[in-house]
């Protein structure tokens, strides 16, 4: 390390050397005129014996220093002044590296904590999910408990197999009734996944059992609730009003399924092993609830088990033929691939995006960085002529880029951390691990990363151009004293620009016309004005006939409340997203159960259909007198009566749903007696989906949700909740929401992923428009004089316009037929991959080559009305 201390007493060691040359030519020239010679002869034959001063100097400095560091930082030295003597191209590039690199980081920042963290178990990469393949549908479908118990007991390519599902449990015994995000799970949930309890035990295998009554709560319920409590470990807790024993507190920030908010209290399967209503869960292979993750075996990869999956599927198939007909097959998935779900190929693709903006912001500043490297061609063209070599030179531009880069990522750090504070809130209820999404070492080395690929990336076309001695001409000539105006490296820039820019318009259009197609699809209902709220009805109790005659007493209390319209229930609701799906029989076509249809089922009460807004469009709706007692009847919407009842009414027709409860004595055949306009299920369909209704008080499934219609929305929430108080204080009131906040919601996913795309594509044709701008105006200052000696021939100022736009044109039509071609493949990729849905590709993408072409266009008219105003007398005497 002498070199260090060599490098700080420079000047020092400078002085000593000065010095002692100095000493050494007196002590010569003492000699010679001690020999005779005069003081002026003597000092030229000891300067002529000893040699060049200079020369020895920079020899002996070339001992003490270390020349890359050096070099290094001269030319650093050299860069930044350089930057400083031209403001205007220094804020460009440096804009414009900030923008592409800023975008760069902010989205590695958020594919860092989304898609390439690992989940926070031991050995994640041994973790599936396990589902069933429906021959009838190309989705992955869920399990049954028989399905799955036939799994975990055959399956021997797992080393454990755990089931779960999303279930809201109701807490009550401390003051009001809470209703807890929870999961029904089997005994070993916990140990599959790896992790250990932060106090206490998870479950045993016994307390599947029907009987059992334990529970897991979560970190964060087991402070806020019961104060971090460490004694209601083995106490009883009401759920449900039940009692319950705890038996295990989870680790702090434990979150599966990866939920935007983390469950917060675990039972087990017992749950769904007992019911009042129906035949219970654990033993119907026709209900597919059912989530399942596993863990494989040692030495089993996921192909191995998988094949296992497919045989016992198939078996089961076999075997149970009435159920499991078209489901002989299985999907196994890496666990967080699956868990991620639409969210890994959205971000990834927008991931991709954003690396084309950033490439495209890499070719404008190269396309800039060349035009400015032909405007140093003399200072080039003067270093080789005294002796420097083409790779100092290449040296030099490259710590000039490098510096450049290095400013441009901290300004991009900067603006990376600035967009995701602000599009993260944005994010945080559609996208999974959002509150892991943050800036730490991995993200600051893949920005120093980049800003190295980008120096390389910048750097290349000058590098090749003084790598190929292109920097060689005469001193005399002056930087628009040339005529040849090839540059290829420029064009071929700008073609990229031209098509990447066209590539990520089209991706945009795409997504608008997707979104505004969502936004302007006809719900089927009136959001406007309507409120929801949802309670819970403990079957112990609240028995099957207390349960009906609470929801019927409620409604009625509800709708004779002031500002209240109109109240009804029914589950699932519009928008929610949710589905039961339920083959039937039709008494006209009766069929094998396997080969039943299947269509999405709704439960709900009187009155539903006028108080969401739904048309009654033939026959009736449900009346009060539709109860257990009278003939079972049905509602369906259009959509079902068009796709099973095509050119015929379906009123007066026959169904034999597999939907009963404990009332009836197997299936039963109802008549539907009424159909209702398309109320929109999904909250992002486009297509209405066939729904089927039923009477709550002929098929009362638990608790359904509860809708209000009053121009007070929100503000009735007391009002609900003292209701309800008033006719149990024991029933806990939750998912308080209007409508309208559902569907903004429900809009927030597809809204974000346009919103960053679009300005995304936006940027990019702002680039684009740049580049050809910076090309065009380069041109016209090297073939100033070119174009002054044709204008003083007698060349028109139109031809001169002409001959200007000419020259970008073949770039312009080169880029538009690269990037249409580019798009239909982003065309194919988003409507595969993301489902999008809307107008077909050719009108949007001819839009966007419109808009590509007039950005062009304008940004080609100032370069080329300034060449044909040059005065030809002004060009020649400047040259």
């Amino acid at each position: 390390m002498n070199w260090i201390r060599d490098l700080f007493a420079r000047r020092t060691l400078e002085r000593d050397l000065a010095e002692e040359i100095r000493q050494h030519l007196d002590e010569k020239i003492d000699d010679l005129m001690l020999q005779g010679l005069d003081r002026d002869a003597a000092t030229r034959l000891a300067r002529r014996e000893f040699g060049n001063v200079t020369l020895v100097e920079e020899q002996g400095r070339d001992v003490w220093r270390w020349p890359i560091v050096e070099d290094g930082l001269a030319d650093l030295r050299y860069a930044f002044r350089q930057l400083r003597r031209t403001p205007a191209f220094a804020f460009a590039a440096i804009a414009t590296l900030a923008l592409g690199i800023g975008a760069s980081v902010a989205m590695f920042t958020v594919v860092n904590a989304v898609v390439l963290r690992p989940l926070p178990f031991p050995s994640p990469d041994r973790l599936v999910t396990i589902e069933s393949r429906d021959r009838r549908s190309p989705e992955p479908d869920t399990l049954s408990y028989p399905t799955f118990f036939d799994f975990r007991s055959r399956a021997t390519g797992f080393a454990r197999m755990a089931s779960f599902r999303g279930s809201g449990l109701t807490l009550s015994g401390r003051g009001l009734p809470i209703q807890l995000r929870g999961q029904i799970v089997s005994w070993d949930f916990f140990q599959t996944l790896g992790i250990e309890p932060a106090a206490g035990r998870w479950f045993l295998p016994e307390e599947e059992a029907a009987d059992a009554r334990v529970v897991v709560l979560s970190h964060e319920t087991w402070t806020s609730v019961f104060g971090g409590d460490s004694s209601v470990i083995g106490a009883p807790v009401t759920i449900g009003s039940v009692p319950h024993v705890v038996v295990g507190i989870a680790p702090a920030g434990f979150n599966f399924p990866l939920n935007s908010l983390p469950d917060q209290i675990w039972t087990t399967l017992a749950h769904d092993a007992s019911s009042d209503t129906v035949t219970p869960m654990t033993r119907q292979r026709g209900s597919r609830v059912l989530h399942a993750v596993a863990r494989l075996a040692p030495g089993i990869s996921i192909d191995e088990a998988h094949a296992q999956l497919d045989a016992l599927a198939a078996a089961i198939a076999r075997d149970e033929p009435n159920q499991n007909k078209n489901i002989d097959r299985t999907y196994v998935t890496p666990a967080l691939e699956r868990l991620l779900g639409q969210s890994r190929p959205a971000v990834l693709i927008l991931w991709a995006a954003v690396t084309l903006l950033m490439l495209t912001a890499c070719a404008n500043v190269a396309s800039l960085l060349l035009a400015r490297t032909a405007d140093r061609e003399r200072e080039f063209a003067l270093r080789l002529a005294i002796g420097g070599s083409s790779r100092r030179i290449i040296q030099q531009l490259v710590t000039e880029n490098l510096a450049l880069a290095g400013i441009g990522c901290s300004a991009g750090v900067v603006v990376a951390v600035m967009a995701v504070q602000w599009l993260l809130p944005l994010a945080a209820d559609t996208l999974p691990r959002a509150q892991d999404v943050r800036t730490d070492m991995r993200v600051l080395s893949f920005a120093v990363a980049l800003a190295l690929l980008t120096t390389l990336l910048i750097s290349a076309p000058a590098a090749l151009r003084a790598a190929r001695g292109r920097f060689r001409r005469p001193l005399g000539t002056g930087p628009r004293a040339a005529t040849d105006d090839r540059q290829p490296a420029r064009a071929l820039l700008v073609v990229a620009q031209v098509a990447v820019s066209l590539v990520l318009l089209t991706a945009a259009t795409i997504l608008a016309a997707t979104f505004v197609r969502i936004v302007e699809r006809d719900l089927g209902f009136q959001p406007q004005h309507l409120v929801t709220f949802s309670v819970s009805l403990p079957a112990t109790r609240f028995p099957l006939d207390r349960q009906v005659q609470f929801v019927d007493d409620l409604i009625d209390r509800l709708g004779a409340t002031p500002d209240v319209t109109a109240a009804s229930a029914g589950m699932p609701l519009p928008l929610a997203g949710d589905e039961i799906n339920v083959s039937f029989d039709i008494a006209e076509r009766p069929s094998a159960p396997s080969d039943r249809p299947r269509a999405n089922m709704a439960i709900v009460t009187p009155g539903y259909f006028a108080t969401i807004g739904t048309p009654l469009v033939a026959g009736r709706g449900f009346a009060a007198l539709d109860d257990e007692h009278h003939p079972r009847v049905l509602v369906v919407n259009q959509a079902f009566a068009e796709r099973f009842f095509p050119g015929e009414s379906a009123l007066g027709k026959r169904l034999k749903p597999g939907a009963t409860s404990k009332r009836d004595t197997g299936t039963v055949s109802r008549e539907i007696v009424g159909i209702v306009g398309n109320a929109r299920q999904g909250l992002l369909s486009t297509e209405p989906e066939p729904i089927y209704y039923f009477p709550y008080k002929q098929l009362p499934w638990g608790a359904p949700s509860v809708v209000v219609r009053s121009s007070m929305e929100l503000a009735l929430e007391p009002t609900f909740r003292r209701i309800v108080a008033a006719m149990d204080a024991g029933v806990a009131v939750h998912d308080v929401r209007a409508f309208e906040d559902v569907l903004v919601q429900g809009l927030s996913a597809p809204q974000l992923a346009l919103l960053v795309i679009g300005g995304i594509a936006l940027i990019a044709l702002l680039l684009t428009a740049t580049g050809l701008y910076g090309l065009l105006s380069y041109s016209v200052l090297r073939r100033t004089r070119e174009i002054g000696i044709r204008v003083a021939l007698g060349a028109r100022r139109t031809w001169i316009v002409s001959m200007v736009v000419r020259q970008v044109l073949t770039l312009i039509v080169a880029g538009i037929i690269l990037g249409g071609l580019a798009g239909v493949a982003a065309d194919v990729l988003l409507r595969q991959r993301l489902g999008m849905t809307g107008p077909a590709l050719a009108p949007l993408l001819a839009g966007a080559c419109f808009l590509v072409a007039l950005t062009a266009a304008l940004a080609s008219y100032v370069p080329a009305r300034r060449a044909a105003s040059i005065d030809p007398t002004e060009a020649l005497r400047n040259e």
